[in-house]
């Protein structure tokens, strides 16, 4: 993701305009990601992310918001078995480009 999205406060951070053609900000894609969008048709489907006249401008810093924080959410290992097991499965589902290097 830009490192000045990264050093930002949270609270500034989910201000930010990531998609311009649509003002879409940055906390509606990281909501949508984190209640499993993982795709950028469906973020586009649930946000109107990348689908304005630009063409999608916007695709690559989504695409850096997906690997980082679907990162974010398998790296904070759950104490059950179970519960790691079915995070791997999950992860292994990833479209290809979205998977974290090595896995």
């Amino acid at each position: 993701m830009d490192e000045d999205l990264q050093d930002l406060n949270p609270v500034v951070r989910g201000l930010r305009t990531i998609c311009r053609c649509n003002n879409i900000k940055f906390r509606t894609i990281e909501k949508a990601i984190r209640e499993g969008c993982v795709t950028i048709a469906a973020i586009a489907a649930r946000t109107t992310a990348t689908t304005g006249h630009c063409g999608g401008t916007c695709t690559p810093t989504i695409h850096d918001m997906i690997d980082e924080i679907t990162a974010e959410r398998w790296m904070r290992s759950p104490a059950d078995e179970t519960h790691r097991d079915l995070a791997q499965a999950d992860l292994n589902e990833l479209p290809e480009g979205h998977r974290l290097p090595g896995r």
